[in-house]
């Protein structure tokens, strides 16, 4: 593992950490789910999805990670790409796989987040189905998240 310090002090860990994100979908409907405050990444919008533990394989980890912030069982799944992120200031340095896959039902809840530091709140504040390319036109995400979607969207 390579730590650094960068200018405000704060020791940051590079320890490569691969993720998973699922582009869940219902018909012809695409979830996206919303960073709450003062978690990473705030009021931006997102597929579900997070770090691989270790010894889990990828699938498992898609399957626990959607279960863990949506509450949602998935099945289909499809491998779509695998895009490395890199956003120095936060520490992070990640292959994210990317999937698509479809929600066997449609009762999404906002799980509390169990990890340290989160508080009990959910990682997520809001959810949305959206079904065309307009939907996200003015919505904050990262450009590899709206990329990835707009290919499955009208």
């Amino acid at each position: 593992m390579k730590t650094i310090t960068n200018y405000l002090q704060e020791e940051r860990s590079f320890e490569k950490q691969n993720s998973v994100k699922a582009l869940v979908k219902r018909g012809n409907y695409v979830l996206i789910i919303r960073r709450q405050e003062g978690h990473p990444g705030a009021g931006q919008w997102d597929l579900p999805g997070g770090h691989i533990e270790k010894g889990e394989n990828k699938e498992d980890a898609l399957k626990r990670e959607v279960c863990e912030e949506v509450d949602l069982e998935i099945e289909d799944i499809k491998f779509i790409k695998k895009s490395n992120l890199k956003i120095p200031e936060k520490g992070i340095d990640s292959d994210m796989n990317l999937y698509c896959c479809k929600a066997k039902s449609c009762g999404v809840e906002l799980k509390p987040a169990d990890w340290e530091g989160a508080d009990g709140k959910a990682e997520h504040n809001e959810y949305a189905w959206i079904e065309n390319k307009t939907d996200l036109e003015n919505l904050p995400m990262l450009d590899i998240i709206r990329d990835v979607i707009m290919k499955e969207l009208k």
